[in-house]
């Protein structure tokens, strides 16, 4: 029989030569969308297939212990979330290169606390979000959240995040494997702080960045929490750093990259950068962030939205060359998705908050964020900087496009193994904001949701009133 199947093949491919080719060809395409999955978190082109796409992907981290954790995690995350849809990552390596691990080594020697502590004699790290239905950025998250453990130490993190409310999966994750992952790596119950499921806000009776602003603080509350120590100082002293992440797709390098950057420049606020689309980009958070120069936004708003960032820095060409070498730059304002802070300002004697601005005394009604800087600058913490090299997106497919854009960047730029060229530039700090800043103000009404750019005022950098 086989013999007599290998003659009618012939006989076919000698009478029909391109029907013999068709058909061998269409039999071996059937046969390999049936057994073939594409990668989701790969943006290349790639044949589909009949059978769903799996998650997790294989691990390519390059610690087999790590890639245990990961892999244990990822699958609980899959059962937990499997009713709400599928899950996809965008960062198929959540693990670091070689290079990275030596670049953020000096992050684990945490500088000594001066303060008694059950826990640990030196100072942390708090991790803080407040978000809600992040089903599509829950993989990264969780392999952020493992990396970040295993790479800094159990003992130099404290987490504090509030969630909810959710319809999808969020509320679960956080609850059933966020939470339970954070404390098997060794987090103490006391360095983790979980609210989950809160409760719908009804921005109809209330005004958003009052909402916001309050919401910030009651994350931040494990900053400011007080215990007697030996001289009656706060506890939050013992913190070195404070990490505040929105819901962006994140990799573990992106919050070490700023960490780095943040301690070894010795910097107020570190923010990165975030995008609202990639391709055109759409700088996302325009309404907060202003130039160190002329107190400007990062490029001009044409009307009542977003629009194609093609003008960035249209006005401080020194501020573009440094954004253009993926080179560190001091502001006067930014939040940009995620920032690190000093808690110094927060604490005694200046006590800053996020809060929504003083109409009543002539303040303009900037953002929370936006206000936070004005503080830390009238407070003597002027060293405001954005990371050009840590971008983040907010939905899925600008953040793969984001990810292969820079990657092609760095590697023009002379990028190796996830790092940059040794040479890199410092900040020369300006002790002084710019002589005036451009505000928005959110007007005094109440709802999630106005049109900021219909009023546009000109106030002093230390007190928000118009100039």
């Amino acid at each position: 029989m086989p013999l007599a199947r290998g003659t009618i093949l012939l006989s076919i491919f000698r009478r029909d030569p391109f029907l013999a080719i068709t058909g061998t060809t269409f039999i071996l395409v059937i046969a390999y969308s049936i057994f073939h999955t594409p990668n989701p978190a790969s943006s290349s082109i790639q044949w589909p297939g009949f059978l769903p796409s799996h998650y997790p992907p294989a691990a390519h981290a390059n610690n087999p212990l790590l890639n245990q954790k990961l892999s244990a995690a990822s699958q609980s995350l899959l059962e937990v979330c499997r009713s709400y849809g599928a899950l996809e990552q965008v960062y198929v390596d959540p693990g670091l290169t070689d290079s990275q691990t030596r670049r953020y080594a000096h992050l684990k020697k945490a500088p000594r606390s001066y303060l008694p502590s059950t826990t640990s004699s030196r100072q942390r790290i708090l991790v803080v979000s407040t978000i809600r239905e992040i089903h599509n950025q829950l993989p990264d998250l969780l392999n952020t959240l493992i990396v970040l453990v295993t790479f800094l130490g159990a003992e130099r993190l404290t987490f504090s995040f509030i969630e909810g409310p959710s319809d999808d999966c969020t509320t679960q994750a956080f609850d059933r494997v966020i939470g339970p992952t954070l404390l098997s790596l060794g987090i103490p119950q006391n360095q983790l702080h979980l609210i989950t499921g809160e409760d719908k806000i009804d921005f109809a009776n209330h005004n958003r960045i009052a909402v916001l602003a309050d919401l910030r603080n009651r994350a931040l509350a494990p900053l400011w929490s007080t215990a007697t120590g030996a001289k009656g100082s706060s506890s939050s002293q013992s913190y070195q750093a404070v990490v505040m992440m929105n819901d962006v797709f994140l990799h573990a390098r992106d919050v070490l990259e700023l960490l780095h950057q943040h301690v070894v420049s010795k910097a107020s606020l570190t923010a990165g950068w975030d995008w609202w689309r990639r391709r055109p980009g759409y700088f996302y958070d325009i309404w907060v962030a202003r130039t160190i120069d002329k107190g400007d936004l990062f490029y001009p708003i044409t009307g009542t939205s977003w629009s194609p960032s093609t003008d960035l820095f249209f006005n401080s060409p020194a501020t573009r060359s440094a954004y253009d070498s993926l080179l560190p730059f001091q502001v006067y304002s930014a939040w940009n998705g995620l920032v690190v802070l000093d808690p110094a300002p927060f604490l005694p004697p200046y006590n800053v908050r996020f809060r929504k601005g003083d109409a009543s005394k002539g303040e303009c009604t900037a953002s929370e964020c936006t206000l936070v800087a004005q503080d830390f600058w009238a407070n003597g913490f002027g060293r405001v900087q954005v990371v050009p090299s840590v971008q983040l997106a907010y939905e899925i497919h600008p953040a793969k496009e984001n990810r292969d854009d820079l990657a092609m960047q760095q590697e023009k730029l002379g990028w190796v193994d996830g790092v940059p060229p040794e040479s890199e530039a410092t900040i020369s700090w300006s002790t002084t904001p710019p002589p005036r800043v451009r505000c928005h103000p959110w007007p005094e009404i109440n709802g999630i949701s106005a049109n900021v750019w219909e009023k546009t005022l000109w106030v002093d950098p230390l007190s928000g009133q118009p100039v």
